[in-house]
C-alpha cells in the first residue's frame, strides 16, 4: 500500500508539474502574442495611462476596423470609428459611432477632411489625436483591426445570434457572392457576420443603420469575451488578435482588464448613442455634416460618463 501511496504520488506530482508547465507555457505564448500587437504613441502626447492593478478609474477606448485596400502601399481607412467609454464606478459602458464621412479638422494637417482619412495621412496616431480634438476628451486606448479579425473572433465562438430589423441581402467585397439576412433572430458565422456589419446601401439609414449593427456585433463579442472561462479559448482568441490587431494596451493592463471585468460584467448596463448630422456636398464631395452644437453634446455625455461615480456625480 506504502509503495502504491508513492507511485500515486509520485504521478499527482508528474501531472501537476506538466499542468503547471503547460499553463506558463500558454501564459508567455500569450505574453508574446500580445506583444507583437503594440504599437506605441509621442510620449509628450500620451495621457497617464491607469494603473493595472486596480481598476477603478473609466477607461475610454478607440476602436477602428480598418478596410481591405489592395492597392500597394495604402495604407487604408478607418471604415469603422466607435467609441467606448468603459465606468467600473457604476458599471456602464457608453459606446458611440463617429460617422466615418464626418467633416472634423484633422490633426496635425490644419484642414478640414472626413475624419477617417485621418488614418490614411497618419495612421493610429493621427486618427487618435483627431478623434480626441473632435470630442475635447483624451483617448486612454486605442484598438485598431483589419476586418479577417472580425471573421476569425465569431467563427471562434462558433457564430453569434443577432436580432436583424429588417431582411436584405448583401454582396460580397468582391460582387460574386450574395448573402440573404432574414429579418428577427438570425444565426451569423464569421463571413456572414462581416457583410451584414458592412451593409448600408440597403438600409434607409445608411451609414447609421450600418454603425447600429457594429456596436450590435461588437456588444455580443465584449460579453462573449467576458464570460470566457477557458484558457484554452482565450489563446485561440489572442492567436487570432496577433494576426489582425494592433492596440497600445500592455499585456500586463489586458490580463487586468480580463480578470477585472470577467468578475461582474453581467452587471453592466452598455448604452448607446448616435451622432446626428446631415449630408453636405462641397466641391463635389460628400461629407456627413456634424454641427459645433451636436459635437459638444457628445462631448458632454462622454465627459459625465467618464466622471460618473456612485453618488450620481
Amino acid at each position: 500500500m506504502k509503495k502504491y501511496m508513492i507511485i500515486s504520488s509520485s504521478v499527482l506530482l508528474s501531472l501537476l508539474l506538466i499542468a503547471s508547465g503547460y499553463t506558463f507555457y500558454l501564459y508567455r505564448s500569450m505574453e508574446k502574442t500580445v506583444d507583437k500587437m503594440q504599437i506605441t504613441f509621442d510620449e509628450a502626447e500620451d495621457k497617464q495611462m491607469p494603473k493595472p492593478e486596480e481598476i477603478r478609474d473609466s477607461l475610454t477606448f478607440l476602436l477602428l476596423g480598418i478596410g481591405d485596400r489592395p492597392k500597394i502601399g495604402d495604407a487604408g481607412r478607418a471604415d469603422s470609428i466607435i467609441v467606448v467609454s468603459v465606468n467600473p464606478k457604476v458599471k456602464s459602458v457608453f459606446m458611440f459611432n463617429i460617422p466615418r464621412d464626418s467633416r472634423v479638422e484633422i490633426a496635425g494637417k490644419d484642414k478640414m477632411d472626413k475624419i477617417n482619412h485621418a488614418y490614411a495621412f497618419g495612421g493610429t496616431e493621427m486618427m487618435k489625436k483627431t478623434v480626441e480634438r473632435f470630442l475635447d476628451q483624451p483617448i486612454d486606448y486605442v484598438i485598431q483591426t483589419n476586418m479577417e479579425g472580425l471573421t476569425q473572433l465569431v467563427d471562434v465562438f462558433g457564430g453569434i445570434e443577432v436580432e436583424n430589423a429588417f431582411a436584405f441581402d448583401q454582396m460580397d467585397q468582391y460582387g460574386k457572392k450574395k448573402h440573404h439576412y432574414d429579418k428577427g433572430l438570425i444565426q451569423l458565422d464569421g463571413e456572414s457576420a462581416l457583410h451584414y456589419t458592412r451593409m448600408r446601401k440597403s438600409d434607409p439609414k445608411g451609414d447609421l443603420g450600418r454603425n447600429e449593427r457594429q456596436r450590435q456585433v461588437l456588444t455580443i463579442l465584449l460579453n462573449k469575451t467576458a464570460s470566457l472561462s477557458s484558457v484554452l479559448k482565450m489563446e485561440e482568441i489572442l492567436n487570432i488578435m496577433g494576426e489582425n490587431i494592433k492596440t497600445n494596451i500592455s499585456f500586463e493592463e489586458m490580463k487586468a482588464f480580463f480578470l477585472q471585468f470577467k468578475k461582474d460584467w453581467d452587471e453592466y448596463q452598455i448604452t448607446t448613442q448616435e451622432i446626428a448630422g446631415s449630408n453636405q456636398m462641397i466641391h463635389g464631395i460628400y461629407y456627413y455634416h456634424v454641427s459645433d452644437e451636436e459635437r459638444e453634446r457628445i462631448s458632454a455625455i462622454l465627459k459625465e460618463h467618464v466622471s460618473l461615480d456612485l453618488t450620481g456625480t
